[in-house]
């Protein structure tokens, strides 16, 4: 079991009766939660982004208050579903590296130019001792200087050039 999964579920539980979800003109995530007496834009945020991509959702103000945690995607119907995991994957966008050009190490940072899912990448990361956060022990997240995040769902999957490349990192 994941550890604090007990604190998570203690908060109120959001279901399909309880929560009601719609974008505002803007096309900005709101929400009707009669119990937590609020109406108005809500943000997403997961508790666990590397293990649990569709659970454990918590729901908050602007203020970064939580109003409830949707325990699973599952609790809606259909619509809001797909509303829920549109708005998340804007927020948890994680191009997938499918190969890795170049890595260049120079003053404190490595600069990495990838081919990803997404096309043609090239970022910065610093430290990257600290910024590949192992998921598993094939699937590797990679965070760059300004916090994006990018996967390689697994090591053993990439090519021996991509390897070679960061097999000193991990």
């Amino acid at each position: 079991m994941i550890k604090g999964m007990e604190m998570i579920t203690a908060s109120l539980r959001l279901t399909g009766e309880n929560a009601c979800f719609a974008l505002n003109a803007n096309g900005l995530l709101t929400a009707s939660i009669p119990a937590a007496e609020h109406r108005g834009r809500v943000f997403l945020s997961l508790a666990f982004p590397f293990e649990r991509e569709e659970e454990y959702i918590s729901v908050q103000t602007e203020e970064k208050d939580e109003l409830g945690m949707i325990r699973s995607l599952e609790d809606f119907d259909a619509e809001t579903a797909s509303l829920l995991r549109a708005e998340l994957k804007k927020k948890y966008f994680c191009p997938k590296l499918r190969k890795i050009l170049k890595l260049v190490e120079r003053n404190g940072n490595t600069y990495w130019d990838c081919l990803s899912d997404q096309g043609d990448l090239s970022f910065t990361v610093r430290d990257v001792h600290r910024s590949l956060i192992r998921a598993s022990e094939d699937r590797i997240f990679v965070v760059d200087v300004d916090g994006c995040r990018y996967e390689i769902e697994s090591i053993a999957g990439l090519d021996r050039k991509s390897l070679a490349k960061i097999e000193l990192y991990l």
